[in-house]
């Protein structure tokens, strides 16, 4: 008897649920021109992993740092493919077929031995790769020393916790990256220039993935000065075309930078210190990215003009700093609420010593009233002074610039 075929229906996509936002992905680009440091990453790495949830970094000089940091991994092999590729570059052209020629019958050997071979073979390979040691070695050290100058390895945390991924702004692989640095720096001793240039080449990748992050509609984008006027200039002349949506995503992101950036605690702040209060600010954050949207749709410039800053400028002095030191004073006086109502109850607390503990949270269990004896006269105030307080911190917390107030507390 023949089974009967059963009919599956293809299952639609789950819609999103209603007033449920998805991740805030934020994009960090900067500039390609900088010097050898990540310093201006970092600083827009902090206000991103506080404003968003997942952050991808595009910048061509932490794409080189990446690279760079391949070059301790080479292999023999690899090491083998480096000398014949800059051997032209840095020998006397006299010597380089002879070198390259010995290159090709080591690594014809390494080839025809890595599965087997005999006893004598094999103890040959292990000679010759003894031999590649102290370059592995010279090049994990130097590798070592360069990261930790440049700063990257503030970036280890971020990338272990997967809160930061680093987007490749490269065409090419760690060796073409280091054959085009030997051949620049070959050509720089005579007064010439690497017309073919590899750094050139991850500039035009970096602009290419730039304009696409531009358009996408999924993002938030966050950049520095010289990316912003890049961004201008290719928008000028039509080599950049950002949606509206995105454009105003931008807007949000880059003014919420634009105030970070003010707290007098914040460029000081090390990436770790921002991952560790990021999630004690969590609660807080709705009410600032609402803001942010709010604020950044009464700006007339677009995130990537000039006077965009000088509109977020006017928003911290017309609004935001007056909010943020209201917020400070209704937190002090928040704070006063139960040494008031302690002061009310007068020879209550002379009587009972441990009242004052009682007044900060333990008045709600039923023993603590039972210990105090007779003395409820003197703990209805302090009673009603932890209901005040609690509301009032409730209230305070609610604010649309708490987050920030509440930032620069934790970072100082």
């Amino acid at each position: 008897m023949a089974k009967k075929t059963k009919h599956r229906h293809k299952r639609e996509p789950t819609p999103p649920s209603p007033g449920k936002v998805g991740p805030f992905r934020m994009v960090v680009a900067a500039n390609p021109g900088t010097p050898i440091s990540v310093a201006p990453e970092l600083d827009l790495l902090k206000v991103a992993l506080l404003y968003g949830d997942k952050v991808t970094l595009l910048s061509p000089v932490t794409t080189m740092f990446l690279r760079v940091e391949g070059l301790q991994r080479f292999s023999p092999r690899e090491q083998i493919e480096l000398m014949r590729r800059v051997a032209p570059i840095l020998m006397p052209a006299e010597e380089v077929p002879a070198f390259q020629s010995g290159i090709e019958e080591v690594d014809d050997f390494l080839r025809s031995t890595a599965r087997g071979g005999s006893a004598g073979q094999q103890l040959l390979r292990a000679g010759l790769l003894q031999k590649f040691a102290p370059v592995q070695r010279m090049l994990s050290e130097a590798v070592q020393e360069i990261t930790n100058d440049a700063g990257i390895d503030q970036l280890a945390r971020a990338r272990a916790k997967g809160l930061l991924q680093i987007e490749s702004a490269d065409p090419g692989d760690a060796m073409d990256l280091l054959v085009s640095c030997i051949l620049s720096a070959k050509l720089a001793e005579s007064g010439e220039r690497n017309e073919d240039s590899h750094t050139d080449r991850i500039v035009e990748t970096f602009v290419d993935k730039l304009s696409k992050h531009l358009s996408s509609g999924r993002e938030y984008l966050i950049f520095d000065e010289p990316i912003a006027n890049l961004t201008e200039a290719a928008i000028r002349e039509g080599l950049f075309t950002p949606a509206k949506g995105p454009t105003g995503r931008c807007a949000q992101a880059m003014t919420a930078s634009g105030l970070m950036g003010r707290l007098p605690t914040f460029p000081t702040a090390t990436v770790d210190e921002v991952i560790d209060i990021r999630a004690e600010l969590a609660p807080t954050l709705t009410q600032f990215r609402s803001a942010m949207a709010t604020i950044s749709k009464s700006f007339s410039s677009a995130p990537w003009e000039t006077a965009f800053e000088d509109e977020v400028h006017d928003a911290w002095v017309e609004s935001v700093l007056p909010a943020v030191e209201s917020i400070d004073a209704s937190v002090k006086d928040n704070s006063s609420l139960l040494s008031l109502a302690t002061g009310i109850t007068g020879a209550a607390n002379t009587a009972y010593p441990g009242l004052a503990i009682v007044g900060m949270g333990l008045v709600g269990h039923v023993g603590a009233v039972v210990i105090a004896g007779g003395a409820l006269t003197g703990i209805a105030p302090i009673l009603q002074a932890v209901r005040d307080r609690r509301k009032a911190d409730s209230e305070i917390r609610m604010q649309p610039f708490y987050f920030l107030y509440a930032a620069d507390k934790a970072l100082s």
